[in-house]
């Protein structure tokens, strides 16, 4: 499928969750959860989807947040897995994410793109209108770089570890950027889920934050 059939499936914005597969240990599960819930209240105030890379770790901690939002106010997942084709065998994302579906007597929603992860990855920053970076891996980062190529605004929870604490060092100078051109103000630091719900509002739904 081209990502422009995708993107033109789903309801504007589109906000996608980066992170580790397998997470660090500095890796804050119960906020990423949090993250989900909130970001599913968000939407469901205003408009707009959300989409992981259909993995476990961060994504699928996400995804739980989003179905425990859901399950409290009986509403849809306005969600979907961006997932590759394997060269054309049928890998699925895993069981749980079928699992959490099913706990809303909904179909996990699938969306294919690239023969490999490190096509999909490709697929990550033109899909997204958003990306939220929590921890994260080599591939994450991979995925957060590309995001900044396209022009696409980088929310990035501080001390969640990994791919993340890498990204604000860049921004931040701590580390050297890389050798082709990014416009690093596209990476917002925030120190809570809060700020990243109210960074979100403002962007896109001309909102005040819950703090300020």
């Amino acid at each position: 499928m081209v990502l422009e059939e995708i993107t033109r499936k789903y309801e504007y914005p589109i906000l996608g969750i980066i992170g580790a597969t397998v997470p660090s240990e500095d890796y804050p599960e119960d906020e990423t959860v949090e993250l989900g819930y909130r970001l599913r209240e968000l939407i469901q105030e205003n408009n707009g989807t959300l989409f992981t890379g259909g993995v476990s770790g961060v994504g699928l901690d996400f995804y739980r947040g989003v179905i425990d939002y859901c399950k409290r106010n009986g509403v849809d997942d306005k969600f979907f897995c961006l997932f590759p084709n394997f060269d054309g065998t049928e890998v699925n994302p895993p069981e749980e994410y079928y699992e959490l579906a099913n706990e809303i007597n909904k179909q996990l929603s699938v969306e294919r793109f690239g023969r490999d992860m490190e096509q999909r990855r490709m697929a990550v920053g033109p899909v997204a209108d958003s990306l939220v970076l929590v921890n994260g891996s080599s591939g994450t980062l991979d995925e957060a770089i590309r995001s900044l190529a396209y022009e696409k605004s980088l929310i990035t929870l501080k001390n969640s570890g990994g791919a993340a604490d890498i990204i604000l060092d860049i921004k931040e100078g701590r580390l050297p950027r890389p050798d082709f051109p990014l416009n690093l103000d596209l990476i917002q630091p925030a120190k809570s889920i809060d700020e990243i719900v109210d960074y979100l509002s403002s962007l896109y739904f001309n909102k005040q934050g819950v703090n300020q």
